[in-house]
């Protein structure tokens, strides 16, 4: 098998479009409209009519079930795309040393798609399967590669929009790839096919800038002073409540205090995107362990405040952010 690597997944499409397909392709990091998109490529150009994608989950199918169906053999040599998710749910040694020798040594009418929701190269069994195939990167990407990765999608469905329109788009709803690229098509159903511009836009839902509360998580966890007052201020006008703004910040300052203490890996809910989870060791850096605790308890005392004063609610949070930026505490 031909392995290529650091490929983008731009590149490896192509490739596919090319009928240039590998057998095995290690899908990780969760962004599931990109996974989506990519295995309806795989299969729009691999797959003819009645040849079938079959799925897996190993947190709910047994692995005794997948090995029958990868070494089962087809008498009418029928193609078939295999998608196992769930990957690190295969928990038997046999199991893992069985698949890993499959893909060494894989059926050429199976296409093998194997995917993890974790980006976590540091485990054993998953860096091994990544060095027996075509592997890509899916987690949600950083602003600048999404604005390559949308501009991509756009041209693939004729879609016409201006870079600032688009800038606009993942400034806004770059919470993940599937919002963003939701919300480009919907306004170009609105303007039936007209090319989307600052212009258009304003028109129709206003141009100045929409924030959301992952904008606040990401400018304040960065101490940016004028930006985290602005989307503040913002976030208000639009009705966003102080008992939500402050949960968020809540779940943002435990997260980079979990780390200073040496859990770098989050478990269950964290109430934090893709987004602010990527940027975590950025943030990390700008705090230290007693400060993070500052903030914290700063927080708390703000969110029993909020229940307990008439105080408005830019005047009750601005000092908050102030404080938080310029590690002003009493």
């Amino acid at each position: 098998m031909s392995i290529k690597k650091n490929a983008s997944i731009g590149q490896i499409i192509r490739r596919i479009r090319s009928h240039k397909i590998s057998s095995v392709y290690s899908l990780y990091g969760g962004d599931s409209f990109l996974e989506d998109y990519f295995l309806a490529e795989l299969a729009g150009h691999y797959l003819k009519d009645g040849e079938k994608k079959i799925h897996y989950s190993m947190d709910q199918d047994s692995e005794e079930k997948l090995f029958e169906e990868l070494s089962s053999i087809s008498m009418f040599e029928e193609k078939r795309v295999i998608i196992i998710r769930e990957i690190k749910r295969l928990r038997s040694k046999q199991g893992r040393d069985e698949l890993i020798q499959y893909i060494q040594s894989s059926n050429p009418l199976i296409i093998l798609v194997i995917i993890s929701s974790e980006y976590d190269l540091r485990n054993s069994f998953l860096k091994k399967i990544t060095n027996n195939s075509e592997f890509l990167d899916l987690r949600t990407p950083f602003k600048e590669k999404m604005q390559e990765w949308v501009r991509y999608i756009m041209n693939n469905r004729n879609i016409k929009i201006t870079d600032a329109a688009l800038a606009h788009y993942i400034h806004s709803y770059g919470d993940s790839t599937a919002h963003v690229i939701n919300e480009i098509e919907k306004k170009s159903l609105m303007l039936r096919d007209e090319e989307i511009n600052e212009s258009n836009i304003e028109q129709i839902e206003g141009f100045g800038r929409i924030f959301q509360i992952w904008h606040l998580q990401d400018s304040l966890a960065k101490k940016e002073l004028q930006n985290s007052l602005k989307i503040c201020c913002s976030l208000i006008e639009n009705q966003t409540s102080i008992p939500r703004i402050l949960v968020n910040l809540v779940y943002l300052y435990q997260q980079i205090l979990f780390r200073k203490m040496g859990q770098s890996k989050p478990i269950g809910f964290t109430g934090i995107n893709k987004i602010i989870s990527s940027n975590m060791f950025r943030y990390e850096k700008k705090y230290s362990y007693i400060e993070i605790k500052q903030v914290l308890n700063e927080l708390r005392k703000m969110d029993i405040l909020s229940k307990s004063t008439s105080i408005s609610d830019d005047l009750l949070i601005q000092p908050l952010i102030v404080k938080i930026c310029n590690n002003l505490y009493a």
